[in-house]
């Protein structure tokens, strides 16, 4: 094999190849790349850890066609590092790359080793536009399971019916649904499940493709391929069925609220900061006359810190208040993947479901959240906050609280449990270890009276 290619192109080439190769592959073959190249003016790449193919091509001036294995690291290492035209000349599984100040030899395997993913054999098609399949990843990924136990919730669920489809993910404690619509209709449902890693490598794929590209997915019973544009991503299906995502999700809600996004992500973090590190709970008082929400959180023997956000609570009958523990970790990592500027959050008690969804957006983008059920602590919030309201306008932070009018600690949280049907039999129920209730073991008592008596004279 011999060919003559600029270093950007055959850099690009061999980047997103490698995406695919595994730092620690099983077998010596699998931590090379393949590169073919043809009569034609075409040269390809390939990159497999026998789960996940990417094959891409671009074009190059090609003399001698021919394959060649090749250390993919080092390759890849070689090639971003040199500027100009590059000259390739592979000779008995040595690879001679020559640029403009020098020259350099690898050492290769045999490329008729290096395996591949089964062709699809019957496959249905789906042209899904490059930019929504990125949103629905987006909006999915990082709600994937990593327990490895769990193997079907370590992927993505898909799910047509008609011309409607939609992308779910889900660990138990926080669920995300992007949905949306096709341009063709299929007579029978369709359902498959494709492992989060190899989704997420193709995210990094369609994040550089054009707006207006279309992805071909070809389905097999086994494996799925996604084609782009110069780009083909083949990955292996995970098998299973997946809990009936649909069912999760509450039919209808007693509250909902409109808030801007940034606004309520910065006043999560500027309490975040005094939140329990291991618990991390925030407890949300929605008030529905002043049109605000009174965030509040507090670790023991460092401090608190309460904040508060305008929003807009729809026409309800329900004027009630409503207060609402929640991991600040889980709704910040729900912000972060919507990109519009307003949310809406919807509720119904304190211990069901909590639905954060965009307002606009390319695709219906929806997250669900399990609540923290708190015993104790509302109360002081509502105090705190109406004293705050007199002194400082509802869209300014709440500060400079006293110590004596500190709220009382948590006495005890326990987060809800959610319901997983893994099949049609048994429910399995993901439920994280009860929070244990603060104790004052191993201080003074003359120390830990103190706050109580304070906190009587309030």
């Amino acid at each position: 094999m011999k060919l003559t290619i600029e270093q950007s192109k055959l850099a690009e080439l061999l980047e997103t190849a490698y995406l695919a190769v595994s730092p620690k592959p099983t077998d010596p073959i699998l931590g090379n790349i393949l590169l073919i190249a043809d009569v034609n003016g075409t040269v390809s790449a390939v990159g497999t850890n026998l789960n996940l193919t990417i094959h891409t091509t671009t074009t190059a001036n090609v003399e001698t066609q021919g394959l060649a294995a090749l250390p993919a690291k080092l390759l890849t290492d070689t090639v971003s590092n040199v500027k100009g035209e590059i000259s390739l000349l592979v000779e008995n599984q040595a690879c001679i790359i020559t640029h403009n100040s020098g020259k350099c030899r690898l050492i290769g395997g045999n490329s008729h080793e290096f395996p591949t993913l089964p062709p699809s054999k019957n496959p249905t098609e789906i042209n899904l536009a490059a930019k929504k399949l990125q949103a629905a990843l987006e909006g999915t990924l990082y709600c994937a399971n990593s327990d490895e136990t769990k193997l079907v919730l370590t992927g993505i669920n898909f799910d047509i019916h008609t011309n409607k489809w939609q992308a779910a993910s889900t660990n138990g404690h926080k669920l995300a649904l992007v949905t949306g619509t096709l341009d063709s209709e299929y007579p029978e449902p369709i359902n498959f499940t494709v492992p989060a890693k190899s989704l997420g490598e193709l995210n990094k794929i369609l994040s550089q493709s054009a707006d207006t590209s279309v992805c071909n997915i070809l389905l097999s019973d086994k494996t799925i391929e996604f084609s782009l544009p110069n780009t083909k991503v083949t990955s292996r299906l995970l098998e299973g069925e997946y809990p009936k995502i649909n069912s999760l999700i509450p039919r209808s809600f007693e509250y909902e609220f409109t808030l801007e996004r940034k606004g309520f992500e910065s006043a999560l973090k500027r309490v975040s900061y005094l939140a329990e590190r291991k618990q991390k709970i925030v407890k949300i008082l929605w008030k529905l006359k002043a049109t605000q929400a009174t965030l509040y959180t507090e670790a023991t023997d460092i401090g608190d810190a309460v904040d508060s956000v305008l929003m807009k609570p729809s026409t309800s009958s329900n004027s009630e208040n409503i207060g609402i523990g929640l991991n600040i970790d889980y709704v910040l990592e729900g912000l972060k993947h919507i990109s519009t500027d307003e949310i809406v959050v919807r509720c119904n008690k304190p211990t069901h479901p909590v639905i954060i969804c965009p307002v606009g957006g390319l695709l219906n983008q929806l997250y669900l959240v399990m609540p923290v059920e708190i015993k104790q602590g509302f109360e002081r919030i509502d105090t705190e906050s109406m004293k705050s309201e007199t002194e400082v306008p509802p869209d300014k932070e709440v500060s400079d609280l006293k110590a004596n009018n500190a709220a009382e600690p948590i006495k005890e949280t326990k987060e809800t449990e959610t319901v997983v049907t893994v099949d049609n039999e048994t429910p399995q129920v993901e439920t994280p270890p009860t929070v244990a209730k603060p104790t004052n073991k191993g201080k003074s008592s003359s120390r830990s009276s103190q706050p109580k008596k304070e906190a009587a004279n309030a």
